[in-house]
């Protein structure tokens, strides 16, 4: 995979380009992981809770989709499948952060609005 060169992308690989922008878009003069602290700063729990919902949800459909794809027959067959997931799943990982970052401060705002209207026990 080449890697960028351009000093707006240090040494990305040129496919996680498009990624970059949209962080930028959010956060333009903040590095990725600058961006990311600055998400876990601001939204905590509920930005840790959005990644793991993705992360989960992503980890089940690859599994999902292998095993309906492919029927392993033993133990080390089932165990394949879900490492193929993992596997597809970890090379997701920059456009899940990507989601997160975007879908987070909506969560949020969700989250406070609802919790707002529960009457206090």
């Amino acid at each position: 995979m080449p890697l960028c060169t351009s000093s707006a992308s240090r040494g990305f690989p040129s496919s996680l380009i498009p990624l970059l922008s949209i962080l930028r878009a959010f956060h333009p003069r903040l590095p990725v992981k600058k961006t990311v602290q600055k998400l876990l700063a601001e939204y905590g729990t509920v930005a840790v809770i959005v990644y793991f919902v993705i992360f989960f949800t992503v980890l089940g459909g690859f599994w999902l989709a292998i095993r309906l794809g492919w029927q392993p027959t033993s133990a080390a067959g089932s165990v394949g499948t879900f490492a193929a997931a993992y596997i597809a799943t970890k090379l997701t990982q920059p456009l899940r952060i990507a989601v997160t970052v975007v879908v987070t401060p909506f969560i949020a705002k969700l989250y406070e609005r609802l919790r707002g209207r529960r009457p206090n026990v």
